[in-house]
């Protein structure tokens, strides 16, 4: 029996080979954690951003803009493509996608730090305690658009 999570990643994936945007898993639930409850740190931020500049600013820039088929990972892009969806969903097609030509060959901690530095580059909160690296943790943390 398939079970719900192994249909999510697949979703996810699919998504992520097209521009489509995915559908939300669930929809956001008041008093639900969310990019803006402060959920990863300054200093994971900067490990994400050393690993991005290593990893991903060749083809999604340094600024994150994304290029031509590159998608952007900063402002309204990001937001329309993740809103409603959990940091745990984005840290899975991440890594079941990139790098370009060599997905899943970071660290679990690494692609959790990319989270955390594109959180920051999208001016959600830091806080005093990091992104946890667990995944199953991961799906609790909804994205959403400031205010909602």
């Amino acid at each position: 029996m398939v079970s719900c999570r192994m249909l999510t990643l697949c979703v996810l994936w699919l998504a992520a080979c097209s521009t489509a945007r995915p559908e939300p898993v669930s929809p956001t639930i008041p008093g639900e954690t969310t990019i803006w409850d402060g959920i990863y740190t300054d200093d994971q931020a900067r490990r994400g951003q050393r690993v991005y500049q290593q990893e991903c600013a060749e083809c999604h820039l340094d600024d994150l803009s994304g290029n031509g088929d590159v998608p952007a990972l900063i402002g309204s892009p990001f937001f329309f493509r993740w809103s409603n969806l959990s940091i745990g969903d984005t840290v899975a097609a991440t890594r079941s996608t990139m790098p370009k030509g060599a997905p899943a060959s970071l660290s679990q901690a690494s692609y959790v730090d990319l989270a955390a530095y594109v959180l920051a580059k999208n001016m959600a909160p830091s806080g005093d305690t990091e992104l946890p690296v667990d995944q199953d943790a991961l799906w609790d943390i909804i994205v959403t658009e400031e205010g909602q």
